[in-house]
């Protein structure tokens, strides 16, 4: 992360703690809702991987009332990736959403969790063959192809099952350079790039399929985006395509999925606005497309990023060169070094003074899961430091790497459950050896 973005993560991170919420600080300690982070370390070690059950409601409904106050009808998928704990998405198929996966993994995933194949979006550059057939079979709300061999193969599904395969289209619509995410270089592995007329031929391909039907296109650009006007960008593209093919090949696509990208809830505020406002700036392209169209998007980290924290103890304390080192026993194994990660650390127990420290693991990498730093009063071995916005996309790409996963907890007022149990030297053996 830039070092804009890691002051805009701390002072979001001041903003949210200073308000009388889930996460707070109170009594010079950090508190996740009932709960101090003081009492949780005690009862439980660190490092651990704590959910405001709380916040992510809130988190949730703050995404529904943004959609219900745009003009257009807008389908929540939750985007599985950015959170694999069964007990996060309970809550959020629980509130309503349906799901966005990537994987057979992550379908299966999504079917045991309880969401019918009917609340399934299927994403991913490249699907085995009998992942297809299952999704086809199985009847998910959209399935979004990516290549031409993708679609020579669901067409002749189709004609062997004898039924028309609904499906949605990804698309690359490459706007100025300037307003181009990181998932939309041209050339990239994802989907059809639209200045080359490799999208527009991809259309004509399942146009002209008896087995396929074009339900919808499909486009993602970006991650953790916080300026409107770049997904503004993104839908005029989308729209403009569409017009095109829809003019030329005298069909109606219903459906425009925008994928996901939206940065943090409560960045995302202390950058200058919520969601509600983000989500009607993006979609005003759409005010001149005819006909009834439903939209949908795929939030994953505005939904459960910044619901999460993880507290990690102090192992050292140092000084090495001009700076003063803090190592922490919350390494890459739950925090993967990510450029588009958020961390923002503070210490769980507020001390008067201006020192500054930097913030390492205590891994032998010489990269830092949290390349960050904070100011503080005297730190000492022992004290435990809070990493916020670690909800998203630490979990689901976690790996016992130096140590094992360690335990995930969810809050709910002043009692606390498992969602993960960190796994013991005798099992994680029985793993390494192949043994059951």
């Amino acid at each position: 992360m830039m070092r804009d973005g890691h002051r805009l993560a701390s002072s979001a991170t001041r903003r949210l703690l200073s308000r009388n919420g889930s996460l707070r600080t109170e009594g010079g300690q950090l508190w996740i809702e009932g709960l101090s982070s003081r009492e949780l370390v005690e009862r439980l070690g660190t490092p651990i991987l704590v959910y405001s059950s709380a916040r992510l409601r809130d988190n949730i409904e703050q995404a529904i009332e943004a959609t219900r106050a745009c003009a257009f009808p807008i389908r929540i998928h939750y985007a599985l990736k950015a959170c694999y704990l069964v007990g996060v998405v309970g809550l959020v198929r629980e509130a309503g959403l349906n799901v966005e996966v990537m994987s057979e993994f992550e379908y299966l995933l999504a079917r045991r969790i309880g969401f019918a194949p009917d609340q399934v979006i299927v994403n991913g550059p490249a699907k085995r063959p009998e992942f297809l057939e299952r999704v086809v079979t199985d009847g998910v709300a959209l399935m979004n192809v990516e290549s031409l061999p993708e679609i020579a193969f669901l067409d002749a599904l189709g004609r062997r099952l004898g039924k028309a395969i609904q499906v949605g289209l990804r698309i690359n619509p490459l706007p100025s350079r300037h307003l181009r995410g990181p998932f939309a270089p041209p050339g990239s592995k994802f989907g059809f790039d639209v200045p080359t007329g490799e999208a527009a031929e991809a259309v004509r391909r399942i146009v002209r399929s008896r087995a396929l039907s074009l339900r919808a296109v499909h486009c993602h650009s970006y991650t953790r985006q916080y300026s409107p006007e770049a997904h503004r960008a993104h839908v005029a593209s989308v729209v403009k395509f569409v017009r095109q093919v829809e003019r030329k090949l005298g069909i109606r696509i219903p459906v425009l999925d925008f994928g996901g990208g939206f940065g943090s809830r409560s960045i995302m505020e202390a950058n200058g606005g919520p969601l509600r406002s983000f989500i009607a700036k993006m979609t005003e392209p759409l005010a001149g497309l005819s006909g009834d169209r439903e939209i949908v998007i795929e939030p994953g980290r505005y939904l459960v990023n910044d619901a999460a924290v993880c507290l990690t103890t102090v192992l050292s304390c140092k000084r090495n060169g001009r700076r003063r080192w803090v190592l922490v026993d919350g390494g890459r194994n739950i925090l993967p070094p990510r450029k588009n990660a958020e961390y923002a650390v503070v210490p769980c127990e507020v001390r008067p003074g201006r020192m500054l420290y930097h913030v390492g693991d205590f891994l032998c990498m010489p990269s830092e899961p949290i390349p960050l730093s904070f100011v503080s009063g005297p730190i000492e071995l022992g004290d435990c430091l809070a990493v916020f916005n670690a909800g998203a996309y630490t979990f689901s790409m976690a790996q016992s790497f130096g140590e094992p996963i360690p335990n995930a907890i969810l809050v709910e007022k002043a009692e606390w459950t498992w969602l993960y149990r960190k796994r013991s030297i005798d099992e994680q053996c029985r793993d390494l050896s192949g043994h059951t």
